[in-house]
């Protein structure tokens, strides 16, 4: 599909489809909470047309509550505006202060279970995406032999482990 089809308002079939590519058009991003009414699986959120925009992967963030998702990609979609990146097995501290969070590339074998809303927009699985994994506010990570149930049960890791930087 064209880029230009791909925000065109003729496209959409529903007002949930309209409001996606309004944003992207009028934002550069949609962003999208998903969650599980039956409490089992952890709640996650991402975006809708960082690659489109930006020529960035989309990003997925779990665990955290809705409102602090919500937030962090609104302003990781500022950043990445005015030229910062976000890739792959790359980490970075500015991203929530003081925390180091790492940027890790989703398989696209995830893509149908977690990135729906960006397989439409692209009509298929041909953009890039990478899951923010996050530390607890002790700095520890979930995937630590020191995480406690509460932190390995909130944050799904769809990606490899990053390698650890001190």
């Amino acid at each position: 599909m064209l880029p230009e089809a791909r925000v065109s308002l003729n496209r959409p079939e529903d007002e949930h489809e309209r409001k996606a590519i309004e944003d992207v058009r009028q934002h550069g991003v949609h962003i999208l909470h998903v969650f599980d009414d039956k409490g089992v699986a952890p709640e996650f959120s991402y975006t809708v047309g960082l690659w489109h925009a930006h020529g960035h992967p989309e990003i997925l963030i779990s665990g955290l509550k809705e409102s602090l998702r919500h937030s962090l990609l609104n302003h990781l979609n500022r950043m990445i505006a005015e030229g910062r990146e976000f890739k792959d097995g790359q980490s970075y501290t500015d991203v929530i202060d003081n925390y180091r969070c790492y940027f890790q590339e989703i398989p696209k074998i995830k893509y149908q279970d977690y990135l729906g809303w960006d397989m439409w927009f692209y009509d298929g699985d041909e953009f890039d995406a990478v899951q923010m994994l996050w530390p607890s506010v002790d700095h520890i990570y979930s995937w630590e032999d020191k995480a406690d149930d509460f932190l390995r049960n909130a944050q799904e890791i769809l990606t490899n482990l990053p390698a650890r930087v001190s």
